[in-house]
C-alpha cells in the first residue's frame, strides 16, 4: 500500500500511482513543519493567555490548602509554574515567531524560567531544612530535580550552540 502523495503546487492527489513526474515534487499536505507565522494579535492574545493563567494557577496552587494562606512554602509552587509555564512556554512562543529578535527574547526568557526554577528548588530546600525533613526522598521531588537537570542541559545547548551571537 503506497501513501497518497500530493502536488505541492495544486495540492491534488498526483494520479501516477505513487511514481515522480517531471510535474512537480510529491509533498503532503502538512509537509511544512513550522506552519503559518503567527499574527501580532493571535502572540499577544496567547501570552495573555498563558500570563493569566500563570498568575491565577500560581497563586491557587500556591494558597493550598484551602486556608493555609501565603506562607514561606508557597514560593515554590509559584515560581515553577510561573518558569514552566510563565516564562518557558512564553518564550518557546516568542522562538514561533521566527528572526534576530525573537531568537533572543526567546533565550532571555528561557533563562529568566531557568532561574525561577532554580528560586523554586531553593525555597522547597530551605523549607525541608527549616522544617528537619529529608530532601529528594518523593518521586515528586526525583522528577522535579531531573525536569532541572534536562531544562538546564537545553538551555546550556541552546547558548552554546544557537544564540544568534555567539553561537557555534
Amino acid at each position: 500500500m503506497t501513501l497518497p502523495l500530493y502536488n505541492r503546487t495544486t495540492n491534488r492527489k498526483n494520479t501516477n500511482n505513487g511514481h515522480n513526474t517531471n510535474e512537480t515534487t510529491p509533498t503532503p499536505p502538512m509537509a511544512k513543519a513550522n506552519g503559518p507565522a503567527m499574527s501580532q494579535s493571535r502572540y499577544i492574545v496567547t501570552l495573555s493567555g498563558i500570563a493569566l493563567f500563570t498568575l491565577l494557577g500560581g497563586y491557587t496552587t500556591a494558597t493550598q490548602p484551602e486556608g493555609a494562606g501565603w506562607r514561606f512554602f508557597s514560593y515554590h509552587p509559584f515560581l515553577m509554574i510561573s518558569a514552566f509555564v510563565g516564562m518557558m512556554l512564553s518564550g518557546a512562543v516568542t522562538k514561533k515567531l521566527g528572526g534576530y529578535t525573537n531568537t533572543k527574547l526567546h533565550a532571555k526568557m528561557g533563562m529568566a524560567g531557568l532561574i525561577m526554577a532554580y528560586g523554586g528548588l531553593y525555597v522547597i530546600y530551605q523549607n525541608k531544612n527549616n522544617m528537619g525533613k529529608p530532601h529528594f526522598t518523593s518521586n515528586h521531588s526525583l522528577a522535579g530535580i531531573i525536569c532541572l537537570i534536562g531544562v538546564t542541559t537545553v538551555g546550556m545547548a541552546g547558548g552554546i550552540f544557537f544564540y544568534p551571537d555567539f553561537g557555534i
